[in-house]
């Protein structure tokens, strides 16, 4: 009786993947997902396996065109396999090797842990029989962006502030594996959260995510053209070529370059903010290289963001973190001059590290322009050696100073060595406030900027510009010098009123 058609069915919408189809047919017959997934073959269990996104076996293809009254084409078509023909990662043989089905799920670069979605487009699907319709281009990790309405697209939950189309998380905090379908006993519009807090019994937070937010954040020109970027190569046809660092190439090797300049990147950071400081957004990108840095056991805690960050090498779960990331890397990629600015970023990636190794599995498949930066990297590393851009400052004034008359922006008649080094100013005066803090207390630049009541982004922002004005010849050690001198003169000066200084932009 399980292999019998259904009494009746839905045409699937144009972009629509498995997961999306199940979720309107479900809902328009009033079943649960997992009910349906039952009789399609597609699982036995309780669970259901994200795998089946990335290709159907014929025996399961043919059972669920059977029960859905669909042709063999329309169930193929809704997989990931037809609906981006050049990508890279979804082949069957990739970076050298073979790789099954289940490999391809666990791929941080073939689709994302949960789905983003635009909230507008649901809304404008929300009549058509079965309900809204999810998008299968919004579970691609590099898709951060509706061309349709020109904004980000969403991933939280407005009500519940959780991933909104994830499998939730246990009593204990921590995230359950994904799941096809999250929460598939649930019978939901298609269009309302799924997301389920708890134990099995608890109902899905059930919240509708059709309704436009209000703060929807607009991408910038940059992320707008590296959107374009990456969805053309993912959709072009065979023999098409592309250019990457200048050079002409394959779109799949562009792809491969996109992930390359990814890790080089995440790696390294913040060696890349310091070459292309007018890039935009570099905020986001420094968060998510951040959450990478945590330590496991943090970034795997109780509902941790680091369950959404996945590896150094894969693009953020958050869209607009992705966005600002691979606005970066296109920029670089779209550069003819980029190959020069990637050889100086990989230099710092040392080879004792798993980026390194990763980098090396890479680049065979990856284009001449990117291979040729490689390659001066390497030179590069062994070539050249200067000053530490941000050196250590040991407690040496312990006893001289006291911390507590330290404030956040020195005052004039505290900084003035600082004005003879012609630098950013008013960054030189947070700096230079900060390691007062550790040449009294010892610790870390992070520990001073806390005891100083400095936010970690205004910490980010300083140490991005004081790094890159330090790389210039002389920089550092004048810099040192007039630390010193300013520990002097604190030291003999009585201390000013403490005041909270206008926040560095």
């Amino acid at each position: 009786m399980t292999n019998m058609p259904l009494p009746r069915s839905l045409d699937p919408a144009q972009g629509e993947l498995l997961a999306g189809y199940l979720l309107r047919l479900a809902h328009r017959i009033g079943i649960s997902p997992l009910e349906l997934a039952h009789r399609c073959g597609l699982t036995a269990g309780t669970t259901f396996p994200t795998h089946h996104l990335v290709r159907l076996d014929d025996i399961r293809a043919r059972r669920t065109a059977t029960v859905c009254r669909l042709t063999l084409p329309e169930v193929h078509a809704l997989t990931l396999a037809a609906q981006a023909p050049s990508y890279p990662p979804l082949h069957p043989v990739y970076l050298g090797r073979h790789q099954s089905h289940i490999d391809m799920a666990n791929d941080g670069w073939v689709f994302t842990a949960f789905s983003r979605y635009c909230p507008d487009c649901l809304a404008d699907t929300a009549d058509l029989p079965g309900g809204s319709v999810w998008q299968g281009s919004w579970r691609l990790p590099h898709t951060f962006l509706c061309t349709r309405h020109h904004h980000l697209l969403d991933w939280r939950c407005p009500h519940c502030q959780a991933p909104a189309f994830s499998n939730g998380y246990r009593a204990d905090g921590r995230w359950r594996p994904t799941q096809l379908v999250p929460s598939p006993h649930s019978r939901l519009h298609p269009a309302q959260c799924r997301l389920r807090p708890g134990t099995r019994r608890d109902p899905a937070c059930a919240h509708r995510l059709d309704h436009p937010s209000a703060t929807g954040e607009g991408p910038t020109e940059a992320m707008v053209h590296a959107q374009q970027r990456l969805t053309a190569a993912v959709r072009s046809e065979a023999g098409q070529q592309v250019e990457s660092l200048g050079r002409p190439t394959s779109p799949q090797r562009f792809l491969n370059d996109v992930r390359a300049t990814t890790l080089a990147i995440c790696s390294t950071w913040p060696a890349t903010a310091e070459v292309l400081t007018s890039s935009e957004r570099l905020d986001a990108v420094a968060a998510h290289a951040e959450t990478l840095n945590r330590a496991p056991a943090e970034r795997a805690g109780p509902q941790g963001d680091g369950w959404l960050a996945r590896s150094v090498d894969h693009p953020p779960g958050d869209p607009l973190r992705a966005a600002a990331l691979m606005a970066l890397v296109v920029r670089i990629l779209d550069d003819p001059g980029g190959q020069t600015v990637l050889a100086l970023v990989l230099s710092r990636l040392p080879s004792s590290r798993a980026g390194y190794r990763r980098l090396k599995r890479l680049a065979p498949h990856c284009s001449p322009g990117m291979n040729a930066a490689i390659g001066e990297s390497t030179r590069l590393r062994h070539g050249t050696v200067g000053p530490p851009a941000l050196f250590p400052q040991p407690p040496t004034h312990q006893g001289l100073l006291n911390p507590e008359d330290i404030p956040q922006l020195l005052p004039n008649a505290w900084a003035w060595p600082l004005d003879e080094l012609n630098g950013p100013a008013r960054q030189l005066r947070r700096d230079a406030a900060i390691r007062l803090v550790q040449m009294t207390r010892g610790g870390s630049r992070a520990a001073a900027a806390r005891y100083l009541g400095i936010t970690p982004g205004v910490l980010r922002s300083a140490t991005v510009t004081i790094r890159a004005w330090q790389k210039m010849p002389g920089n550092a050690d004048a810099y040192q010098d007039a630390l010193h001198r300013i520990a002097e003169i604190a030291a003999v000066t009585p201390a000013p009123p403490r005041q909270a200084p206008p926040l560095l932009r």
